[in-house]
């Protein structure tokens, strides 16, 4: 007992240092519990001999992750994603995984090897790109939601995988028809059970629990591993179980609270997680592995950006969208790295490899934070190859066959622009709207209003509209060198024209004041003197705050 104290007292106080560490370096903190196992482990200090006595505290934590990521997957999500995410998710994984096959074939691994790798380095952290685009808040921009969209793609297909390794264990070597279709009756009864369950059930019990948030915790925590050790009995993974709990309260009005409760749980469980992977490394097993760690870290940091590149501009997004969320992709999963201690768990890859993908994604990952954290600075040294190569010719031959003469130009129709159409009608001033999200164009066309296909900061573009004509400039783009881009093309184009652009902190609206811009509107603001006004106009009438709701409702048909 006192050793795993020591142990576990070791491991959050070198983990405390290296992630403050990470913090200063712009670092995910994933790298610094890696970096921690390998330090604690028999490679380096050999406070871990053997991890062993960790070994339940990982599959706890990947339990909880797969509960929390079940409660998050509800049923009708891939409707919600929308058809980009859902394209540039399938697509992504097709053609990495094909690539990925082909280059460890090409290293000499067997068949079953290449394809568990294959897999393992298509998938992209979930954990990461959310982490980074939220703290550069471009979550919400047209690349921040595909890239949000296509990992809910890829976290549907890490679920089918799990249900695949799991399932094919469980057939094992014998005689495959009769526990095959064993296999798949245990499955089909499983379903049917959890249907009956989400469809009648969940809903009523879970009120029991909601009122007392202790008891609702216990109440998350039960169904959990109550049904991760019921498909653990039935021969199946006990984190795919884990998962599948979650997906059966994922209808739960109170999943957000549950995953909340859950969250400091799951994170502690999951730090000794990537110290027993950490801890798994052994130097002196990885000699005959150096090839697979540097060609695969190769391919995904510059394969996987190219793939998601490509396939991004086969659906007609300009080459920045692409190029910045092909930069998101850069980096191994979570995932993969549970998917691939379940492979050796299963006997069917070596257990040295495991040390191989764990260096490939602590790679991946260090650089990849880079990526994202500085995609724009990328982006502007690399944009006179990339638009050579990649043209935007479909915007700008558009915008040439139109003769309109226009007096108002939105650019951007997402949530803010698409609010003012119906503004832009009433006005009867002739105006187009501009986007770069193919998706917003099919509407925006079929609801006959005035659309055109390109992004804002694209030069060749604004050259081909007749912009020497417009009397105002809206911008809802809330990207700050978008709009100073756009300021500094209409000084030289048209200086009469008045251009009204979007910020969301007072030292961006500063400098794009300083650059020209007739108003600048920054939502935060906006939304406190709004708020003021409702008080003041309503005060506590609930008949009023009822009105209020009803016309708010109506509003938020953006595109209308």
């Amino acid at each position: 007992m006192t050793e795993i104290f020591f142990q576990l007292s070791s491991i959050l106080g070198i983990a405390l240092l290296l992630s403050l560490a990470m913090k200063l370096l712009r670092q995910p903190t994933i790298i610094a519990y890696i970096v921690t196992g390998i330090l604690v482990g028999p490679a380096v200090l050999g406070i871990i001999q053997s991890d062993e006595s960790l070994t339940v505290f990982a599959h706890l934590g990947v339990a909880l992750l797969l509960f929390i990521v079940g409660l998050g997957l509800k049923p009708q999500m891939i409707k919600e994603i929308g058809r980009t995410a859902l394209l540039t998710g399938i697509g992504q994984i097709i053609f990495t995984t094909l690539g990925g096959f082909i280059i460890a074939k090409l290293l000499g691994y067997a068949d079953m090897v290449a394809i568990y790798l294959a897999f393992a380095f298509t998938l992209s952290s979930t954990i990461i790109i959310l982490k980074l685009l939220s703290g550069k808040e471009e979550q919400d921009t047209l690349y921040g939601r595909i890239a949000i969209g296509f990992m809910l793609v890829q976290d549907v297909l890490v679920m089918l995988m799990f249900l695949f390794v799991a399932s094919s264990a469980s057939i094992g070597t014998g005689n495959f028809l009769p526990t095959a279709l064993l296999l798949m009756a245990k499955l089909g009864a499983l379903f049917v059970c959890l249907y009956l369950l989400m469809k009648f059930i969940t809903p009523r019990v879970d009120k029991l629990f909601a009122g007392n948030r202790e008891m609702l915790f216990v109440f998350a925590l039960s169904v959990c591993f109550v049904v991760a050790s019921i498909f653990a009995k039935l021969n199946f993974s006990f984190e795919f179980g884990a998962l599948v709990a979650g997906v059966l309260l994922s209808i739960s009005p109170y999943q957000r609270e549950i995953a909340m409760r859950l969250q400091s749980l799951r994170d502690f469980f999951l730090i000794i997680f990537f110290v027993a992977m950490g801890a798994n490394i052994h130097f002196g097993d990885m000699q005959n592995q150096w090839p697979l760690i540097i060609v695969f870290s190769i391919f995904i940091l510059l394969g996987n950006p190219l793939i998601l590149l490509l396939v991004m501009r086969l659906l007609k997004y300009t080459v920045k969208t692409s190029f910045l969320v092909g930069l998101t992709v850069a980096q191994v999963s979570e995932f993969s790295l549970v998917l691939v201690a379940m492979g050796i768990g299963y006997g069917y890859l070596p257990k040295e490899i495991l040390g191989a993908v764990t260096m490939v994604s602590l790679i991946t990952m260090a650089i990849s934070s880079y990526y994202i954290t500085f995609n724009h600075q990328i982006y502007n040294a690399l944009k006179k190859p990339l638009n050579y190569i990649f043209r935007d010719s479909n915007a700008c031959r558009e915008a040439a066959i139109s003769p309109e003469k226009y007096e108002v130009y939105l650019f951007g129709c997402h949530r803010l622009g698409g609010g003012l159409i119906k503004v832009l009608k009433k006005l009867k001033a002739p105006y187009l709207v501009v986007d770069h999200d193919p998706e917003v164009i099919r509407l925006l066309e079929e609801k006959k209003v005035p659309a055109l296909f390109g992004s804002a900061d694209d030069s060749a573009l604004l050259d081909s509209l007749p912009l020497n004509k417009a009397k105002l400039i809206i911008s809802s783009v809330p990207e700050l060198d978008v709009n100073l881009f756009i300021l500094s093309y209409m000084k030289r184009r048209n200086r009469r024209a008045s251009v009204i652009c979007i910020a969301n902190h007072a030292n961006d609206a500063e400098k794009l004041y300083d650059e020209g811009a007739d108003y600048v509107i920054m939502p935060p603001y906006l939304g406190r003197r709004f708020m003021a006004e409702l008080f003041l106009k309503n005060k506590i009438d609930p008949k009023k705050y009822a009105k209020e709701r009803r016309k708010h409702a109506v509003d938020l048909e953006y595109l209308s």
